[in-house]
């Protein structure tokens, strides 16, 4: 068996005087493991403690108690009925229902449920207004056209005059 220089095998280990087991202290591993080759220096020997333990469970319950809409459905359809049938100051109230409402809400969600309760009352004072001024704007317009129509026909001598009025 002839080497190349140096006297090594090919794979760079000298076969005669290898010791099994690599360096000093080595513990040899499982079958069919091959030792890591030894470069010299010096060999430190260390230890390491692993603790592994189970984290404790911890529970967290909340409570949440909502207390309604806080009339927000209310401020929007009364929001349309204004806006179609009754005028613009009652849907402007009913505006400001809506947004009163909503911050009613948020109070809600973060746990302040007086705050809440008193801005919902708001809302239903505003829708409230809203509806009794839509009614007493019909209220005017029904009072202007019976006026109208009742002052434009009067009674004369047996016979219905329509003097001034324009049909």
């Amino acid at each position: 068996m002839s080497y190349p220089q140096g006297g090594y095998p090919q794979g760079g280990y000298p076969k005669e005087g290898y010791q099994q087991g690599g360096y000093p202290g080595y513990q040899p591993g499982p079958p069919g493991y091959s030792p890591a080759p030894y470069y010299g220096g010096t060999q430190q020997q260390s230890t390491t403690t692993v603790v592994v333990g189970q984290p404790t469970a911890s529970h967290t319950t909340l409570l949440y108690r909502s207390s309604g809409d806080h009339f927000l459905t209310l401020s929007i359809v009364m929001t349309f009925i204004c806006i179609f049938c009754g005028g613009l100051l009652p849907a402007v109230l009913t505006v400001a229902a809506i947004f009163v409402s909503l911050s009613a809400k948020d109070d809600d969600l973060r746990g302040d449920e007086e705050c809440a309760k008193r801005k919902g009352r708001i809302a239903l004072f505003l829708n409230i207004l809203s509806v009794v001024l839509t009614l007493v704007v019909y209220a005017i317009i029904i009072g202007v056209i019976v006026k109208v129509v009742t002052s434009c026909t009067r009674y004369y001598n047996g016979q219905y005059d329509t003097y001034g009025c324009f049909y």
